[in-house]
């Protein structure tokens, strides 16, 4: 089966950054490209096409956009522990964007704008804003969780929601009980319990409390 124009045209864009990343350790497979860390934590890059929606479909400014002949960024850092014990889910062969704990899209990370979408066009700007932004905001946001003890210092502290990760608390309670320092990480999930406003979830984090051989919390 023949490409569509628009896998040809984002073929194009990644194979001319591909060079530029495997300078900084990168390898790729398909639209994902990893490097590992020297604290066996991976790192990803991933390229993301808008997909084709049903030829009824209706679109909605603000609502529901068409994002087919667009494609995105997102970035991510693996950490197995936490894929393991806390969704995202352990990576076979190769890591996947979705297997990350630590996530966020190359647009909010640059401070352009909350998210990017850039059209499908193999062109010299195209490609060199993607690369500018990839090489200075994507790589010092990855830069900033290479290790386990940076992960856990720069969620220290954090309550739920942060723009690139979800559950700061849950994340940093694996890390810790990984490293054997489980009065931290029971501390950490007991006060998720107290704090949360979803009904149902300290049931989920006493059930993991209970997994992680933390006991009952």
């Amino acid at each position: 089966m023949s490409k569509s124009e628009v896998v040809i045209e984002v073929d194009a864009i990644q194979s001319s950054i591909r060079n530029s990343l495997k300078e900084f350790g990168f390898k790729v497979r398909g639209r994902t490209f990893n490097r590992q860390t020297l604290d066996g934590l991976t790192q990803v890059i991933n390229f993301q096409m808008g997909q084709s929606e049903p030829p009824a479909s209706v679109f909605i400014p603000g609502l529901k956009e068409n994002f087919y002949g667009l494609f995105t960024v997102n970035l991510g850092v693996y950490v197995p522990e936490v894929a393991e014990f806390h969704g995202g889910c352990l990576a076979k062969s190769w890591v996947q964007e979705y297997n990350c704990c630590i996530r966020d899209r190359l647009g909010p990370l640059s401070g352009l704008t909350k998210d990017i979408w850039w059209r499908t066009q193999n062109t010299p700007a195209v490609t060199e804003e993607i690369r500018t932004l990839l090489l200075t905001f994507g790589l010092n946001f990855l830069n900033r969780f290479e290790s386990r003890a940076c992960i856990l210092k720069e969620l220290e502290g954090a309550e739920n929601n942060l723009s690139y990760c979800n559950t700061p608390r849950i994340v940093s309670s694996i890390i810790y009980t990984k490293q054997n320092e489980t009065e931290k990480a029971r501390n950490l999930l007991q006060k998720q319990v107290l704090e949360t406003h979803n009904i149902r979830h300290p049931e989920y984090v006493r059930a993991l409390a209970i997994r992680l051989g933390l006991g009952v919390i």
